[in-house]
């Protein structure tokens, strides 16, 4: 397609098509289960004021996944490359999320499927104009149909580096006890966080029911 933004949608429709939690390796399984499991620690050394080529492609690819906001640091204070972002949306995506740290996390594991993964996606960008880092969105998404295709025999890597966006959007995996103030993706989806008290003034206006079946259950 020639416009980025529909593009997008037709890529986003092919991952939900794909059930990419579900169908994933194992790698994509984890992440997809990191919400019910404790907050991972975040790990030293990415505060780094300049990325490598790498780490910065993966911020790129994260960005098409999960498109966000030009920025220049993540929730956690990490860096983030100047061509990382394309900058098609106005609200925070998966890099400013801190997916970069998440891909490295070595509970993760992504860093032993990331050199075979970089090297076909640098392959698959050469005939749209470049490396997948100078693209413009429309390019790098017309790229990540094609490494996503059902024909594609290693979909299954691309599936995975796919899955990690998400987690850091949607779970904030790397922020202990999140909250909206904290994560952008929660901000984003209008996720309070985790409150063991409750939140002050919250309420569903009306009675909760005190009924109980012959069981006992509230059903």
């Amino acid at each position: 397609m020639s416009s980025g933004r529909g593009g997008h949608r037709e890529l986003v429709d092919l991952l939900t098509r794909r059930q990419l939690l579900g169908r994933a390796s194992s790698l994509a399984l984890g992440v997809s289960v990191l919400s019910a499991l404790p907050p991972l620690p975040v790990m030293p050394g990415q505060n780094s004021s300049s990325l490598s080529q790498t780490d910065a492609t993966l911020q790129a690819f994260a960005d098409t996944m999960l498109p966000g906001r030009k920025a220049a640091r993540t929730d956690l204070g990490n860096a983030i490359d100047p061509l990382a972002i394309a900058g098609v949306d106005p609200l925070p995506g998966a890099v400013e999320a801190d997916v970069l740290a998440l891909y490295h996390h070595p509970e993760v594991g992504f860093d032993d499927l990331a050199p075979p993964f970089l090297a076909e996606l640098e392959s698959r960008s050469l005939p749209h104009g470049g490396d997948f880092l100078h693209l413009d969105f429309a390019s790098r998404v017309q790229v990540c149909l094609a490494g996503l295709d059902f024909q594609n025999p290693s979909r299954q890597v691309w599936e995975a580096a796919a899955a990690v966006p998400f987690a850091a959007f949607c779970a904030a995996a790397l922020i202990r006890d999140a909250t909206l103030a904290e994560a952008s993706g929660y901000r984003v989806m209008g996720l309070p966080g985790p409150a063991p008290n409750g939140y002050r003034g919250f309420s569903y206006r009306r009675r909760l029911s005190h009924e109980r079946t012959r069981t006992g259950s509230l059903r």
